[in-house]
């Protein structure tokens, strides 16, 4: 069953582009396929896709929340 509203997990917009944790709090994490992996900046296209993810989820209607649940980098 997919994940509907407050129940998604929405990275930040500048969380780490494998695993969506903030800089701050990364140190070293472990995310399949990357494996352990430092902080890595996202791409522009997950920024865009996490803050349109963010904003339909303040929406009343509830529009749109698929793509940004932390796409992987290519």
């Amino acid at each position: 069953m997919p994940a509907k509203g407050l129940d998604v997990h929405i990275p930040s917009p500048g969380g780490c582009r494998w695993c969506g944790v903030e800089e701050r709090q990364h140190m070293q994490r472990w995310k399949p396929p990357v494996g352990w992996h430092t902080w890595e900046p996202p791409t522009l296209e997950q920024r865009k896709e996490r803050m349109q993810a963010r904003r339909a989820r303040q929406r009343p209607d509830g529009q749109a929340l698929s793509a940004a649940i932390i796409p992987l980098a290519s």
